[in-house]
Formats: C-alpha cells, structure tokens, sequence
C-alpha cells in the first residue's frame, strides 16, 4: 500500500496527540482520595515515555483515616511500562516498610503486575531481578494483599507519573 504524502503544517505528531488527549481526559479531576477499607491502601503506578523509553514511578501511602501518609515519585531512566509498574510497587511496600505498616493493601491499574504477584507465576526474564526484590519486600510485612483498579481510580499516583515524564512548560 503506497504511503500518502505528508500534509504540511498543522499536523500533531502521535505523541502529541496522546498528550492533548490525556490533558484533556484529566483536566479539572479533583482527584479523591480513596478511603481504605480495613487496611492502609498504597497506591502504586508506572509509565513510560515510549516502551522501552524514560520511565518514572510513583506511590502513595493512605491511611486508616483517609489522610496521605507518605508519598514518592521519581524518574527511573530507560524501562519498559511493565518494569516500571513493578518497579512502582517495589516502592510502595518500601514506603509502607519505613512508615512502620505492618499490613497494605497494594492497589494498581497494571492487571498483569497484580495477576503474577497474586499467584506467583513465573514472569519474563528481564523483570525476575525486580519480582524477586519485591516480593523480598513484601515478606518484610506480615501481610500484603494485591488488588487491580481501573486507571481512572489511580489518579493520585498517575499524576505524579505524568508530572515527571510531561512536565508542563
């Protein structure tokens, strides 16, 4: 199939297009707490600038009251989505570990990340370093249960995720 021509001018690039979307889709979101249940929630995301591309991760520690306990975010260098995602809840347990938590309840948009930690099936070669830190992690707490969420429930850590790989100008 031949290739049309590019028009000139006034074209956005995918990625630009992307951006636009994602700006607007989260424009005004007042972005509710969630109110945990019975334990402390963390809430963990991860993304990438193109995949593999620039990554970053975020978490966010809720308590019992709904209040913010402890919160993280920051860049990672070059991984993909999944590893990013990962990468993310490592992070998470690691705050609730140094907040003292003893119980959490791991909640992220990455259906994969939460199926494989659930039943501890094997994963790809390249994320086992950072599976088997994680759940090195997790066994430092006594109890640790993982739930999927839609995207659109995780708009505190996903914020924070595109804050550093979209800065705004």
């Amino acid at each position: 199939m031949p290739r049309r021509p590019r028009r000139k001018g006034g074209t956005l690039k995918d990625g630009e297009r992307r951006q636009l979307a994602r700006a607007s889709r989260h424009a005004g979101a007042d972005h509710d707490v969630p109110i945990p249940g019975d334990w402390p929630l963390l809430l963990c995301d991860g993304g990438s600038r193109g995949n593999p591309g620039t990554a970053a991760i975020a978490a966010l520690l809720i308590e019992l009251d709904g209040s913010i306990g402890a919160q993280r975010a920051e860049l990672i260098g070059h991984a993909t989505a999944a590893e990013a995602e990962y990468r993310a809840i490592l992070l998470g347990l690691e705050l609730a570990h140094a907040a003292g938590v003893a119980t959490v309840e791991v909640r992220c948009d990455s259906q994969l990340a939460v199926a494989a930690l659930r039943s501890r099936t094997p994963v790809a070669d390249e994320l086992a370093p950072t599976v088997a830190a994680l759940r090195e992690s997790a066994s430092r707490l006594t109890s640790v249960r993982y739930a999927w969420h839609p995207r659109t429930e995780n708009e505190l850590a996903d914020t924070l995720v595109r804050d550093l790989l979209w800065p705004k100008t």
